[in-house]
């Protein structure tokens, strides 16, 4: 039996016993909640762990169906758990609280937690802002020619077709342009494209979560500067570069470090919505390691190589960006390449 027909099995035991010792013929949260008031504190060890696994894998299911979550983790040696919106919590170690404490949150206090961590992103003010930042010399080009990646440098672009994604401000694609290659740059920012426009580079304006107006396979080389935190969902910018890089096709991307986007109060949960420190206005999303990397390899995609551009400088002052990057890389940089199609 897999893992998710046991918990489902469990759920069903769950809805039996309801009926059969406590006569409820319908499972709700309520009914949940009477009948481990009435089990709290009065079931024997092993009967309190039995309830535990029973009612738990119920409030799973529930919030499965109604909350759109997912069972993770489900060969760890650790209860399961389940990814509820931005948050990962364990039912079945929820209903064991309760059992044990009647002063622990009951289940309608959790479903009121579920409803809150499924909310939407806010209204997304990022395009807004990215045009107010569009003459911040941190994301135009200098005013020397910027020297190319060394990973594209050793793949080589001349006569390739590559896409430089949330690319605008004119520093990536002309740089590339004059390497030879063959530019697409896309933005969701009209203004960050008029530098690349002025450079004679095509631009095309479009969100890295949405590349519908580009065609299938139609890039060698896809090159991504910081930019997914900027979306809540980098699985989707993934699939889509996917889409448009042949196979054998190079992806080179760079994030921010999950653990850089935190604050010490900040829960580590994928999606998250935090204001920015760095970019003023923006909103930017954490995603885990799981996700920039796992995700990387579920879109189809092989890692070749992964690197922390330096940014340290134990000499700069005390709290600033340069001290505290000696603590914790902000940044992540990956080479990916596009799997042969089977």
């Amino acid at each position: 039996m897999s893992e998710a027909d046991r918990l489902e099995a469990l759920a069903r035991t769950a809805e039996e016993h309801a009926r059969r010792e406590h006569g409820t013929e319908r499972l709700d949260l309520e009914a949940a909640d009477r009948i481990l008031d009435a089990e709290s504190g009065s079931a024997d060890a092993e009967r309190a762990e039995s309830l535990a696994a029973c009612y738990g894998a119920w409030l799973g299911r529930l919030a499965v169906r109604r909350w759109g979550a997912r069972w993770i983790g489900l060969h760890e040696p650790v209860p399961p758990r389940l990814r509820v919106g931005t948050a990962v919590v364990s039912p079945v170690d929820a209903v064991r609280r309760r059992l044990r404490d009647r002063g622990a949150p009951r289940l309608s206090e959790i479903a009121r937690r579920f409803e809150e961590w499924v909310k939407p992103p806010p209204p997304d003010a990022n395009r807004a802002a990215w045009d107010a930042l569009a003459g911040d010399p941190r994301f135009a080009a200098g005013p020397g020619e910027e020297p190319l990646d060394p990973w594209l440098e050793a793949e080589g672009v001349r006569g390739k077709d590559v896409l430089c994604l949330s690319a605008g401000g004119g520093r990536h694609g002309p740089a590339l342009a004059r390497a030879g290659a063959r530019v697409m740059v896309v933005d969701f920012s009209e203004r960050q494209l008029e530098a690349d426009r002025a450079a004679g580079v095509r631009t095309v304006r479009a969100s890295i979560d949405d590349l519908s107006p580009l065609a299938a396979a139609s890039f060698d080389v896809v090159v991504q500067p910081v930019s997914a935190c900027y979306v809540p969902d980098v699985a989707r910018v993934y699939a889509e570069v996917a889409r448009v890089l042949r196979p054998g096709g190079l992806y080179v991307v760079q994030h921010k470090q999950p653990g850089d986007l935190q604050d010490g109060k900040t829960p580590y949960a994928e999606g998250l919505p935090l204001p920015s420190r760095g970019e003023p206005g923006t909103t930017e999303y954490l995603h885990t390691l799981d996700a920039l990397l796992g995700g990387l390899c579920r879109a189809g995609f092989l890692i070749e190589d992964v690197e922390e551009p330096p940014r340290a400088d134990a000499l700069a002052p005390a709290g600033s960006p340069g001290h505290r990057a000696w603590f914790l890389p902000p940044y992540l940089k990956v080479k990916a390449r596009r799997r042969l199609a089977t």
